[in-house]
């Protein structure tokens, strides 16, 4: 196989970032020169990784962005997603990858790195594009969160709506005024069609999690899970001591960027206090966890999923791919409070499948987690389901695939 320069680029938060890092690791072992474009936030992990970095923006850029709090509302997050992230990126994105060309380049980035779509059509560039949700595939016939009363004919009707009045409407003039300066025609449908690489597209979950739709891309390839880990070979002391200390605790996270999670927790130890149940609670933003906390319940500002998991009684969290992922390696239950962007589609799926419940924001009560929680904890059902679908999960496999594809792509284009 040829040795080959591959750029990769993705947006957002760790749980964006950790899969391309864990991708970038498996393509070096493989023997090719990779180099992360993300934000400068995330140096040090890539860094730590071993990979070569090329920032975007600062850390300053990046902490302005999460600590704005209509980022996780369900209805202004896309807009904010869309001004503060997506369209500051595409011409550092454009940039970066365009002063990094080498001829035998590779680009793999994320669906909304849009940059990454123009150097591509500008250059001749091989280009794949990576989605970890299954809500970036658009499909008229399985889309848990489209009422099911609304029949498949008037589905594509109810997206172009969608388009005109928010997605289109955020984006396609900006990037078409780039593309202009480029020499390139412009586009629309933005997340209906050109989000993906005309290319290869890949998916970052497996088939019994979404599986693929007539209306997908067709050149389209699920990987499966890809999750990513530290290294870390043993945990934290006093993590380790807490668990070796009685039953498998539930663990809870809003999610690793939530700064506004007070209510979250407050509402999460009256429920573990009901249950009886020993309980960690995970966020690095100390301000919003109590000062003192009751007995049998711990906090931390960071737990290595893949080691910690398997030793959990269940988790309840925000609903990002990376948590479900790890959640279904693990083979715990799941109680997912989904805040925006992929989070409730993510959630159907995960209580589709019979390994966990979602809990609207608006319902999170003591009541309803503790009942939730009981409810998955004392089913039959929903651990034989969970013991299934963790025998299912193959993060090595998903790896090759993702470079086998990546390498594919690299021979066919160079033939």
């Amino acid at each position: 196989m040829t040795r080959l320069s591959i750029l990769l680029a993705t947006l957002g938060s760790a749980g964006d970032v950790n899969p391309f890092v864990a991708i970038g690791r498996a393509l070096r072992d493989r023997g090719h020169d990779v180099t992360l474009v993300t934000s400068a936030y995330f140096q040090e992990i890539v860094a730590e990784a071993g990979l070569a970095f090329a920032a975007l923006g600062t850390r300053d850029d990046y902490n302005q962005v999460v600590d704005d709090p209509d980022l996780w509302d369900p209805n202004r997050g896309f807009r904010v997603f869309a001004r503060r992230v997506v369209i500051p990126a595409i011409r550092p994105v454009h940039d970066v990858l365009s002063a990094n060309l080498k001829s035998n380049t590779v680009i793999v980035a994320q669906g909304q790195a849009f940059g990454a779509h123009l150097v591509h059509e500008k250059h001749g560039v091989p280009f794949a594009t990576v989605n970890l949700q299954p809500v970036a595939f658009r499909s008229i016939y399985d889309s848990p969160l489209i009422p099911k009363w609304i029949p498949s004919i008037a589905r594509p009707s109810l997206y172009k709506v969608i388009d005109f009045l928010v997605l289109d409407r955020e984006l396609a003039n900006l990037i078409n005024a780039f593309r202009a300066e480029l020499g390139l025609a412009p586009v629309k449908n933005i997340f209906g069609s050109w989000a993906h690489s005309p290319l290869k597209s890949i998916g970052l979950f497996p088939e019994w999690f979404a599986s693929p739709q007539t209306d997908w891309p067709p050149n389209t390839k699920l990987a499966g899970f890809v999750l990513f880990s530290d290294g870390s070979a043993t945990l934290p002391a006093d993590l380790e001591r807490f668990l070796d200390a009685g039953t498998p605790p539930i663990i809870f996270t809003p999610g690793t960027e939530m700064k506004r999670a007070h209510e979250f927790f407050t509402t999460s130890i009256q429920a573990l206090t009901r249950l009886g149940r020993r309980g960690i609670l995970l966020s690095r933003h100390t301000e919003h966890l109590p000062s003192t906390l009751p007995e049998g319940i711990i906090s931390f500002p960071y737990i290595p999923f893949d080691s910690t998991l398997p030793r959990a009684a269940a988790i309840v969290h925000h609903g990002g791919i990376g948590t479900i992922a790890q959640a279904f390696a693990a083979g715990i239950p799941q109680v997912i409070r989904p805040m925006a962007h992929d989070q409730p589609d993510n959630a159907a799926r995960v209580q589709r499948l019979g390994v966990g419940l979602t809990i609207p924001p608006r319902q999170y009560t003591p009541d309803r987690v503790h009942s939730s929680l009981h409810t998955l904890l004392t089913s039959q059902n929903v651990m034989a389901a969970c013991e299934l679908y963790s025998a299912k999960v193959s993060p090595a496999e998903a790896l090759s695939v993702v470079c086998q594809e990546i390498e594919l792509l690299a021979d066919r284009y160079a033939a």
